[in-house]
């Protein structure tokens, strides 16, 4: 019985240890990518190296065409 138990424990304690492991990167919106600039950089830089998830480097891609568009408008208003 104690044989089960310590077999048990032991399978539980590796699936909380390997769970805790496996991390996700962060999830970013669009919006929070276009106020962020250093981090949209940043996770276009890890986009690059294919370290992000597509939809932050979808996101961060839509932000920085947004933030281009916003400069090239703001240049012609001047």
């Amino acid at each position: 019985m104690n044989k089960y138990l310590l077999t048990f424990a032991v399978s539980v304690f590796s699936v909380g240890f390997l769970s805790a492991c496996s991390s996700e990167p962060e999830s970013y919106t669009t919006d929070f990518l276009s106020e962020n600039e250093d981090v949209r950089s940043t996770v276009l830089e890890d986009c690059k190296a294919n370290k992000q998830s597509d939809e932050n480097c979808k996101n961060a891609n839509e932000a920085e065409a947004k933030s281009q568009v916003k400069s090239l408008e703001d240049r012609m208003n001047q």
